[in-house]
């Protein structure tokens, strides 16, 4: 059958999409020549959102012999760190060796979030081996367990039972809207991979986490079955994998049906504004006036979660490794939500849209890093105020202040890890 190339539409496309952006930096992610790979081998991508029980699944299919474990190849870190060791010029190319490296008789199973398949798409790679490719789309039926474990994961950076938590349960900080939004953004990605397999034609093997968790066996089965496999019996002695969820996400659970959704509008594309913070009616068609401009700042922190301050003073941390992903501004006195305008810089350049006040910029939970930001004022108050920023890096660096408009970025392009913003009356 001759089929069409593979569609992508411009709402996937306008995702986040960090592995495709830190690959692209330094590998080119097409090449003229067909990917060549062995005509027998077939490639099974087990398509996944974090927490929806990925490892316990790579697990049952490792343990009937037939597979080697699936494991996150496509990764920006361990793309780039292979292409290092071995001198791999472009993307397709270590698509072809992780392939070879990794098959186990006629098959290739590798994990793949939404960004990655899109990624494989963009490269011409997927185009090229559709024809021998199966999908396993693994989602959770109950969206609120998942988004909790979301949240927890992303405090505690404790991705598997083994690995030591980076902070004990009793400093694990509930948040009801952390919550809400990560459940709006598992619903959004899974949905994204809905429309990627409708939209070309692809059946994807659907599978329910709490099936499997029921009746491992059941599910086994019918994908070997879908595989055009023989039916293969689990060996219970191979499987490592542990559920991680206790008490806490039981409480936690239960604490968020029982109280009112902290935000009912929440969704990944956009943070809701917390009530307490958004400026009254007749404040937001009032002019900026000039005097002392106050205005919250929320910045989500990696592994730890949000964290409020207000301008003039720093927030954030410089401990090794938690950037900033995001951040937003919400003006309390001085300024009405639509004189300022901000963008948390997510590569070399802008790369989303600069938000209004009170609006989120950047991510959440994703692990992606700001690389710097751009604040300016609009309006009558951009001639009344002026607006300096600086800004502190995971490189060690210190930038700024840069007056407002300006991108505030570490020359070696670190993450951000701490900025201060002051608004003051402009000088006569």
């Amino acid at each position: 059958m001759i089929r069409r190339p593979l569609l992508i539409s411009a709402e996937m496309l306008n995702y986040p999409r960090p592995h495709q952006l830190a690959i692209g930096s330094e590998l080119p992610l097409e090449r003229t020549t067909p990917v060549q790979l062995p005509s027998t081998i077939r490639i099974v991508f087990l398509c996944f959102t974090n927490r929806c029980g990925s490892n316990y699944l790579g697990d049952l299919l490792t343990s009937t012999g037939v597979f080697e474990p699936p494991v996150e190849s496509l990764n920006a870190d361990a793309v780039l760190a292979e292409c290092r060791d071995r001198r791999i010029p472009s993307f397709p190319e270590y698509f072809e060796h992780i392939v070879r490296r990794d098959a186990k008789g006629d098959f290739y199973v590798v994990k793949a979030a939404l960004d990655q398949i899109i990624l494989l798409v963009e490269a011409g790679i997927l185009d090229q081996i559709i024809d021998r490719t199966d999908f396993l789309f693994l989602s959770r039926v109950d969206k609120i367990a998942q988004a909790i474990s979301r949240c927890i994961v992303a405090q505690n950076n404790r991705f598997m039972w083994a690995t030591p938590a980076l902070v004990t349960g009793d400093e694990l900080v509930y948040s009801s809207k952390e919550i809400a939004w990560q459940m709006g953004y598992v619903i959004k990605c899974n949905s994204f991979f809905d429309e990627f397999f409708s939209f070309n034609g692809l059946t994807p093997i659907n599978v329910e986490y709490e099936r499997l968790v029921n009746d491992p066996q059941k599910e086994l089965d019918e994908i070997m079955r879908r595989l055009g496999l023989p039916p293969r019996r689990i060996d219970a002695s191979k499987l490592w994998h542990r559920r991680q969820s206790d008490h806490i996400n039981q409480t936690w659970r239960s604490r968020f049906l029982s109280e009112s959704p902290a935000s009912a509008e929440s969704s990944p594309d956009q943070a809701p504004v917390r009530r307490e913070q958004v400026v009254p009616e007749a404040s937001r068609r009032q002019s900026a006036a000039p005097g002392d401009v106050v205005a919250d700042i929320l910045v989500h922190i990696r592994n730890i979660g949000d964290r409020q301050s207000t301008t003039g003073s720093w927030i954030g941390t410089q401990a090794s490794g938690l950037w900033i992903e995001g951040f937003s501004i919400t003006p309390r006195v001085g300024l009405a939500l639509d004189d300022i305008e901000y963008v948390g810089i997510q590569g070399l350049a802008p790369s989303q849209p600069w938000a209004t006040g009170g609006l989120f910029s950047g991510s959440r939970g994703l692990s992606i890093p700001l690389l710097g930001l751009g604040v300016r004022l609009r309006n009558a108050a951009a001639g009344i105020y002026q607006c300096v920023y600086s800004a502190a890096f995971l490189d060690g660096s210190t930038v700024g202040p840069v007056t407002g408009g300006q991108v505030c970025q570490s020359p070696d392009l670190a993450p951000l890890c701490a900025f201060r913003i002051t608004i003051t009356p402009a000088s006569p």
